[in-house]
């Protein structure tokens, strides 16, 4: 599972480029994210999904399915149309859905991720927002709640661009209980300006404190695929329905990614998970 200290750190690019590169080593790889909030989505047989979940799809070479994100709410004026698994379930204001409807929905959701584990290798979940919110502790269906419902091996990434980011990864570890942080198996920067050697020891002296990993810092980088949290497109951006370009892109992204970070690291967890499936 890729969880985010905030909000735009980059967990969606992060769990499309562990999908593709898993699927790449030959295993069977899909994508999940429990409830995702975007005005830009794409229709699929069974329904619509977020785009950042249609990607993912692409990347571990499935044809997209509701199933990878069963919640999807579109924001309105004055609250959200809600579509569970591509039917849609109504309008609801805020307040009404963060305390009452999506609980009904937890259950639901948590069986076709059981569902989604059993019948294929490896489950990449995406996070959204921050990893852990003292206020929405007890009433998210989409973070902590998912990854300790599954003990979900769980990445943090933190956007380094623009500072504070070693104080959000240790924000995020201590707003954890014991159980919820030994799910952490590490962390990563992302969104790097400069020279990683300013970073000196500090990262693995982090790592080490928390008895963590620390996988790596990603420079910044551009891409040319379409990104869900910004309406406008972007320049030189594909079009959903190039495929053939979005998964050469994706394959790009994935190359430079990798070449960043210590994939040995996340490799070993995810197969010492396999061993015990």
């Amino acid at each position: 599972m890729v969880l985010g200290t905030m909000s735009n750190v980059g967990k969606s690019t992060l769990a499309m480029v562990l999908c593709r590169y898993f699927t790449k080593k030959g295993l069977d790889v899909v994508p999940f994210k429990s409830q995702n909030i975007s005005r830009k989505f794409v229709p699929v047989n069974n329904g619509r999904i977020a785009t950042a979940q249609y990607l993912q799809a692409l990347s571990c070479e499935k044809e997209p399915s509701v199933e990878y994100n069963p919640i999807l709410l579109i924001p309105e004026n004055n609250g959200v149309e809600v579509y569970f698994t591509g039917e849609f379930i109504g309008h609801l204001g805020s307040e009404k859905y963060m305390y009452e409807s999506k609980e009904r929905l937890l259950a639901k959701v948590l069986e076709i991720l059981k569902n989604l584990s059993e019948s294929h290798d490896l489950v990449i979940i995406e996070g959204a927002g921050a990893a852990i919110e003292p206020n929405l502790k007890d009433t998210e269906i989409v973070n902590m709640r998912i990854a300790t419902s599954v003990a979900a091996n769980v990445i943090l990434i933190a956007d380094i661009s623009k500072g504070g980011a070693f104080a959000q990864v240790v924000g995020t570890l201590e707003l954890m209980s014991p159980d919820e942080r030994k799910l952490v198996k590490g962390f990563l920067f992302n969104k790097f300006f400069g020279d990683k050697s300013l970073l000196k020891e500090a990262p693995d002296e982090l790592a080490k404190k928390y008895s963590i990993e620390y996988f790596g810092t990603i420079p910044y980088f551009e891409n040319r695929i379409p990104d869900e949290d910004v309406i406008d497109t972007k320049q030189g951006e594909f079009n959903l329905e190039n495929k053939k370009a979005l998964m050469e892109e994706i394959d790009r992204i994935t190359e430079f990614v990798v070449d960043q970070i210590d994939i040995s690291k996340i490799e070993k967890i995810v197969y010492e998970e396999l061993s015990m499936k």
